[in-house]
């Protein structure tokens, strides 16, 4: 029998939602952590030794999302202005935009200037980009993936040596062996206009298994 999306979307409710209780709970004692977690913070658990912070994530599948902001609040966050800023509106797409496939420009529809200008600026705030994708406004000092754990600071080192790389409706930061550690899209689903078309980075399993 094939799922239909709607019963996908379903199914990935369910799925976060026992995560983000039993499953999460049970994260937080392998790692001697007090549990948090709530919509307002990134922290989900912090370390009864050192009160570290720490994210969890749970995931059905060899990536999940670490982090969603509006388009605004990504701009506001890097200053972004000119290019940058038209690029971030473009490819996340916008309800007004009714002659556009989802609503949205893919890569190919954009000018090279703006892509060349958001391109820049992801190069060389890299390691501020990734960061924030991990910890938002909190101190994540540990991102825990199916029991697999990493610091972040051993994260960033890797980020490092990436490179993003750009197809028609996703942003990619890749290793040398060609692997996606985090991904970029646009997001599309949920009540339209917020958070539908705002900006989604997903976090990979490869990130914690090279």
């Amino acid at each position: 029998m094939t799922l239909t999306y709607k019963q996908k979307q379903q199914i990935g409710r369910e799925v976060r939602k026992l995560n983000s209780g039993i499953v999460e709970n049970q994260t937080c004692k392998k790692f001697g952590l007090k549990q948090i977690g709530g919509s307002g913070t990134k922290v989900d658990g912090i370390s009864l030794k050192d009160n570290s912070e720490w994210s969890i994530k749970n995931a059905s599948g060899n990536s999940t999302q670490v982090h969603l902001t509006t388009q605004n609040g990504f701009i506001k966050q890097f200053c972004l202005n000119g290019g940058e800023a038209s690029f971030v509106k473009k490819f996340f797409g916008n309800q007004k935009f009714t002659n556009k496939k989802r609503n949205r420009y893919g890569l190919s529809e954009i000018s090279r200037s703006e892509f060349l200008q958001f391109k820049t600026f992801l190069e060389q705030n890299k390691l501020s980009v990734i960061r924030y994708f991990i910890s938002g406004k909190n101190n994540i000092e540990y991102v825990v993936f199916n029991d697999m754990v990493r610091s972040t600071e051993d994260i960033l080192n890797d980020v490092c040596f990436c490179e993003w790389q750009f197809n028609e409706t996703t942003i990619h930061l890749k290793n040398s062996s060609g692997k996606t550690l985090f991904h970029i899209q646009m997001k599309g689903s949920g009540k339209k206009p917020s958070p539908y078309h705002g900006v989604l980075c997903h976090i990979h399993k490869n990130v914690f298994t090279g």
